[in-house]
Parts: structure tokens; sequence; C-alpha cells
């Protein structure tokens, strides 16, 4: 993701200042899980796309830093969040919080995230943008406990799964392209336009999120290959080829997905499954549809490289490989 965050490299360095300065409290052990965090730092995405979206509709200002902020310290509790409730040992190559740590002092600190970007959201005194972090908090709160049930009920259809990731994934997406503009006064047109732009880059981000979880390996992306449906999550490359199957290897299939344990030839057996029905091609052609879509959405700025970079962003999304 790297190539489209160089036109705010300035921004961005006076945002992980501020980041940092942010994460100070008076508990050393705070600090200490603080600067550890720090080593796991993620692409950036969502502040890149606060500071880009600000400039693309007219400047930026110390509020969009601040707001990108609390934007990423949110991301980042639920990051801490979802170890704990998976179990998860590893994030990004490394010891996971609640590993290094415990569950414990792991949910402790996720609290503490949330808690302090609300804090400077406040600060920033923009009720408009308070607004839509908190309700994008709140949307992404509800769909990782719906992920949870579609994974227990083994719900497969489509339509549960985007109401998923919509709230999952890209409600805080949607959150940092419309945090921006909103900022530096941008019109309520731009401020639609953008919401819906992140929005649909959200959903091509998880849809991508899934192929890799596939096609990528352990080295590359910190976990284990099939690490998301080992853990019961129903992906979109296994819904495709679920509804590219005929129907009684269909059948065959999610009487496996419900068996409560399942041996590693079993594992492997849906893999093969999902590859020998073509899921991964049919999601990354979904994945592209909504890309296409989130390009559109930009017609509403003026041409500039802010502009350029936020259309290089969609891109980049579709064709990561971690």
């Amino acid at each position: 993701m790297d190539p489209f965050k160089g036109l705010i490299d300035q921004e961005l360095s006076r945002f992980e200042r501020r980041l940092g300065a942010v994460l100070e409290a008076d508990v050393e052990l705070v600090h200490e899980i603080a600067r550890y965090m720090s080593t796991l730092k993620g692409k950036r995405l969502r502040p890149a796309l606060a500071l880009l979206s600000a400039k693309a509709a007219g400047d930026w200002n110390e509020q969009v830093i601040d707001a990108a902020v609390a934007v990423e310290m949110i991301h980042a509790a639920t990051m801490v969040h979802d170890d704990v409730v998976d179990s998860a040992t590893m994030r990004r190559g490394r010891e996971a919080v609640n590993a290094r740590w415990t569950g414990q002092i792991a949910v402790l600190m996720g609290d503490f995230l949330l808690a302090r970007a609300l804090c400077i959201l406040v600060e920033v005194g923009n009720l408009q943008a308070l607004g839509i972090v908190s309700r994008a908090t709140e949307r992404l709160s509800i769909g990782e406990i719906f992920e949870i049930q579609i994974g227990d009920q083994r719900d497969t259809r489509e339509e549960s799964y985007f109401a998923m990731v919509s709230d999952k994934t890209a409600s805080l997406i949607s959150a940092a392209a419309r945090i921006g503009p909103i900022l530096v006064g941008a019109d309520d047109e731009v401020v639609r336009s953008m919401g819906r732009y992140g929005e649909l880059l959200g959903r091509a981000f998880q849809v991508a999120d899934d192929i890799l979880d596939l096609t990528s390996d352990e080295a590359t992306m910190g976990k284990p290959v099939g690490h998301d449906l080992r853990e019961g999550k129903i992906t979109l490359p296994l819904i495709c080829a679920l509804q590219c199957a005929p129907g009684a290897r269909r059948a065959e299939m999610e009487a496996l997905l419900a068996r409560p344990h399942k041996n590693e030839d079993e594992w492997g057996q849906i893999v093969a499954f999902v590859e020998e029905y073509e899921g991964v091609k049919a999601a990354a052609e979904t994945a592209r549809e909504y890309a296409a879509q989130a390009q559109k959405c930009l017609g509403v700025l003026a041409p500039s490289p802010a502009r350029e970079a936020l259309e290089l962003a969609v891109r980049l999304v579709v064709e990561r490989n971690n």
C-alpha cells in the first residue's frame, strides 16, 4: 500500500508523532504495550484515506491529523480484541498482544485505545465527525458479532456475508474517507460520495483479504493459510464455490462444514473444493466490480494528485499480496 501514500509523507510523519504522544499514560504497562504495538503497525490505510480525501476536497489541517489518529486507534483496538476472540497467537508475523501478555490485559488495552480515541474526537470539536466515527464503531462491533453468528449457523448466503462485511470492515474505512472532507469544509455531495467510496473500497478490501487467506503464505500474511476458514468464518471464495457446485457436491461440502471438529485431511478437502469450483476466481471478479464502483465515486472531486492517489488506492487494495 506504500505507493499511494507518497503524497502525504509529511502529514503521515505528523500523524505518527501525534499517535505516539496520545498513547502516553500514567501506567508503565500501557507504555510498554503501546511501544510493542508500534512494531505491529499495519498499512495505515485509514489515516491515509482521511488525509488524502481532505487534500482532494480542499486541504488538510491539524484536526484531520487528530481524527486520523482516532480512527487508527479504533482500528488497532478492534485488532487487539479480535485476537482475543480468535485466541490468535500471531499478528503480522509477531506475537499478538494477548499471547505476549494475557487476554485480560489485551481486552483492557483495547478498551483504553477506544476510550482515548473518542476523547480525541471530542477535542476535535466537530459533532458531525464524532457522530460518523461513533456510528462506524457501533457498526463494526455489530459486524464482529454477526460474523460469529453466520459462522455458527453456517449461513452461506451472499447477502449475509456482505451485510457482515459492510459493518465489520467497510464502516470504519468509509468513516475515514468522510471525516477528511468534513473537517476541511467540503460540501455534502463530496462527503456523501467519499463515504460511498470508502464503503465500496472496504468491501473490496475484505474480499481481497478472503482471497489471500487461501492463496498467500504464512510468511507473507503472518498467519497460517486458510486460517479464517479454520476459525469457522464464512468467506466469499467458499460462498462462490458453493454457489457453483452441483447439488450433490454442495450438500456433501455443507455436511463437512457442519462437523464440529475437522482434521487436516478434511480442511484440505474444503480448500480443494474452493479451488475445484473456482471460488477464488469468482471472488476476485466481485472485488474488481466493487473497485470499479469506488472509482466512479471519485468523479465529484476535481482532478489532482490527491485524487489520483485515491484512485491508486483502489487498485492496490484489489491487487495487494498481504
